[in-house]
């Protein structure tokens, strides 16, 4: 198996980012990015053997609430496609985000996620990260708490 990770080309495949953030969040509609937003991130495509399997987005020298925050990396999304979920591939892009973070001279990354996303959670939890705080109703659609998590590198 081949996993590689392609920076995505902004705007040129901006389409393709929509779509596949509306498929991998099919259940959380609150949580879909607009083309603007996805203008401003760094994003990349994990590709598994030449098929795209899920999307990172990070910001750089910010925090979760989007303040800014020198040398910390914001992980904005971890998007795995609903089809290739528990196959190893959210550990494998977290790892990546993390040895992109290191190479980049970060010395914190940041996080956030639904506090019923018990699976992201423990794999945070797995590769290091703490949680700092819980951000009420930072979510919308269905409304829900955010757990924010950081690893000091």
């Amino acid at each position: 198996m081949k996993i590689e990770f392609r920076e995505v080309v902004v705007p040129d495949e901006i389409n393709a980012l929509l779509d596949f953030d509306s498929r991998a969040f099919a259940e959380f509609p609150g949580d879909l990015f607009y083309a603007e937003n996805w203008a401003q991130f760094k994003s990349h495509w994990m590709i598994v053997d030449g098929e795209i399997v899920g999307c990172s987005a990070v910001v750089h020298d910010v925090d979760y609430d989007e303040t800014p925050r020198v040398g910390s990396l914001w992980i904005v999304s971890t998007g795995i496609a609903r089809e290739n979920r528990r196959k190893g591939y959210g550990e494998a892009m977290k790892k990546w985000q993390i040895k992109y973070a290191r190479q980049n001279g970060f010395k914190v990354v940041v996080t956030n996620m639904r506090e019923s996303n018990a699976p992201i959670i423990k794999l945070n939890e797995k590769l290091g990260f703490k949680e700092r705080k819980r951000s009420h109703k930072y979510y919308t659609d269905p409304t829900e708490d955010a757990i924010v998590m950081e690893l000091e590198l």
